[in-house]
């Protein structure tokens, strides 16, 4: 008999297709492409609080008893699929095991991940955090800003777990400036007929005072980070990544 956590991930949910699941990044526009998909005709939200928000099931981080099934409603329409959008998926500290438990849920899934500028994502992440009351400074908090931004590093985790050809990586650039094509591209890749979006505003969009990241800071985090955008480059996979080493090795190397 399956241990009862492999039993709860593999209890499905009626006679829908499958799971979108937008694994990050943090401060990359997650919650806004979330509304943006949830209009779909054939998509279902959450309709309870998983172990962070309706949003952020954060289901996979660990072993659970409750059945992934519990927190969809259990008149899921055939032919739909569930959603949910938990950015701590992209988070090495935290994610030990997250891709593999993903792997085993049954159906379909289709993974989103939004890349942003490394170090843009960085400064929002900080001012995040800062606004939260949490450190941004120090070694531990450098750690959790750096694993955040080393994309290669936590697509890889996805590709050990079978994810490579149902993986999407879409730029948090395109994102903003065109939404309603980002949510057709988002579309089809699952394999929906393309519904336009009647809500496309930005969701989660903070304006602070300044940039919180020195110069010094940004230094150091690309120096970090570089040889993980590097590799992304050199995938082929994802072409911002070469705008962005432009961008960074011209102003630090």
């Amino acid at each position: 008999m399956l241990p009862a956590a492999s039993r709860a991930i593999q209890d499905g949910i009626g006679m829908h297709i499958g799971h979108i699941i937008i694994i990050g990044a943090m401060k990359a526009g997650t919650t806004t492409l979330y509304h943006l998909l949830s209009q779909h005709s054939k998509v279902t939200m959450s309709h309870r609080k998983g172990f962070k928000s309706t949003k952020e099931l954060d289901y996979f981080l660990e072993d659970r008893e409750k059945k992934y099934a519990r927190f969809f409603k259990h008149d899921v329409p055939g032919g739909s699929w569930t959603l949910e959008a938990s950015p701590s998926y992209t988070k090495n500290y935290l994610a030990n095991g997250c891709a593999d438990r993903i792997a085993a849920l049954p159906k379909q899934k289709k993974l989103i991940y939004i890349l942003r500028d490394p170090i843009d994502r960085i400064d929002s992440h900080m001012s995040h955090n800062a606004s939260r009351g949490r450190s941004i400074n120090g070694a531990r908090a450098t750690r959790g800003f750096d694993d955040a931004s080393s994309y290669w590093s936590q697509i890889q985790r996805f590709d050990a777990a079978g994810f490579s050809d149902t993986l999407l990586l879409l730029d948090f650039e395109d994102l903003c400036s065109d939404p309603v094509n980002s949510v057709r591209k988002v579309q089809e890749f699952i394999g929906l007929d393309f519904e336009e979006p009647t809500d496309v505003r930005v969701h989660n969009s903070r304006r602070s005072s300044g940039r919180l990241l020195t110069e010094a800071q940004e230094r150091k985090h690309w120096q970090n980070i570089k040889s993980d955008i590097e590799a992304l480059a050199a995938s082929g996979r994802f072409a911002a990544a070469q705008k962005w080493i432009d961008t960074w090795s011209a102003k630090f190397g």
